[in-house]
């Protein structure tokens, strides 16, 4: 354990003065020293530090009613870059951030096997596609992070289980660090999703969030008190395997019933298939929406009112102030929503369902895989103290 040592010290100030100048720039050396504490020698050392290595600019002056005008400091979101890394059931979605989170570049490909090996090969690809289109900077690459559709065990990096692409124990992290001399972090894609609403998108102002992942399967990344929580084992939020038919149907996992088998992607397709007496892709099911063809709105009305009652549930559970409904399925847009609010309505207890809204991702597509990339950038500017519980390992230098 490390004790107050200057080294330490040093790393807490550095933290605190960071994040100050990332939150509210421009902001003067001045205004950081009142808001920190620290005192104005320290402040303008470290602040020197920070334009040495590129972090921090300096704006220029402004006017002050008394005294020396103040230089004002601002972030340069671009002195380096994060990856992010969606891994969908059949597809791979690689984008990459600047350290404010802002998209500045993405590629996606499709998968045609779940063969690990080969889903390596394809991110690894994908990552080096994304690598060559990103801007020159002074910090370069900080780090990759993915989100993964099961369970995942965040300090290992290991996939413990993830019955949609038939995974089980499987070293995820390790196997790309083999090929990717960055530091990868690796988390359940509802939890990515639920960290990039939370820190960019719809979910800024609150406290309590929840985040539905509503693709080929089904998964909640849950934030409570501003804090992403992932429970004992790293397994929280598979809500997607809640019953909703006692004796429903058989779900990948083993059990039946499950919410995921009734409001997911692949729920969808199976419901219009089942009404208009043919097969159709999502995404023609999506078209066939948007001019409002009667088969393609009922089965988003029963995939919509399967999704709100999973969602009472979970309302009536965690008394989130905010309800986030995002990826593929979200692009059913307000044909979803209403259907889901409609169940809310009569299935939510009274007090926690009407303080949760309920809202589409303002992030759309790019929710999970900004999130995963936030992993990256919250561990770069965390200091000394994790941004979760236990640190994945290094692989090459920053």
């Amino acid at each position: 354990m490390r004790t107050g040592d200057q080294t330490l010290i040093k790393e807490l100030n550095k933290n605190i003065i960071m994040n100050l100048i990332r939150n509210q720039s421009p902001i003067s050396r001045a205004q950081i020293s009142v808001e920190s504490g620290l005192n104005k020698a320290t402040v303008s050392s470290i602040v020197d530090e920070f334009i040495q290595e590129g972090l921090v600019i300096e704006l220029g002056s402004v006017r002050s009613a008394v005294g020396r005008r103040p230089r004002m400091l601002g972030f340069n979101a671009t002195a380096g870059y994060a990856i992010g890394v969606e891994l969908g059931i059949d597809y791979v979605r690689v984008l990459t951030v600047d350290l404010a989170g802002r998209v500045v570049s993405s590629y996606e490909s499709p998968l045609p096997t779940t063969d690990v090996r080969s889903v390596v090969a394809e991110i690894v690809n994908c990552i080096n596609e994304e690598v060559t289109k990103t801007p020159q900077s002074k910090l370069g690459i900080i780090g990759v992070g993915l989100g993964v559709p099961g369970l995942v065990d965040f300090a290992s990096g290991n996939v413990l289980y993830a019955p949609n692409l038939g995974w089980s124990d499987v070293p995820l992290r390790a196997y790309l660090e083999a090929h990717i001399n960055l530091p990868v972090f690796i988390d359940n894609e509802a939890n990515t999703g639920a960290l990039a609403e939370q820190l960019f998108g719809v979910g800024t102002a609150d406290e309590n969030a929840v985040y539905f992942s509503t693709g080929a399967g089904i998964g909640v990344g849950i934030v409570l008190n501003h804090t992403l929580i992932r429970g004992s084992g790293g397994t929280a939020g598979e809500f997607g395997h809640m019953i909703v038919e006692a004796r429903g149907l058989r779900c990948s996992c083993g059990s039946r019933g499950c919410l995921e088998m009734y409001a997911s992607t692949r729920a969808l397709v199976s419901k219009y298939t089942q009404l208009a007496g043919a097969a159709v892709p999502f995404d023609e099911i999506m078209h066939r929406l948007a001019v409002g063809e009667q088969n393609a709105i009922e089965a988003v009305d029963s995939v919509g009112r399967y999704l709100g009652m999973g969602i009472s549930n979970v309302i009536n559970g965690l008394n989130p102030s905010l309800v986030v409904i995002g990826n593929r399925l979200s692009e059913a847009g307000e044909y979803l929503l209403n259907s889901v609010k409609e169940v809310i309505h009569t299935a939510a207890l009274g007090v926690p369902g009407s303080l949760a809204r309920v809202e589409l991702s303002s992030l759309g597509r790019n929710a999970t895989a900004t999130g995963a990339a936030s992993l990256a950038l919250n561990d770069y500017f965390q200091g000394p103290f994790p941004y979760a519980h236990a640190e994945p390992s290094r692989a090459g230098a920053r």
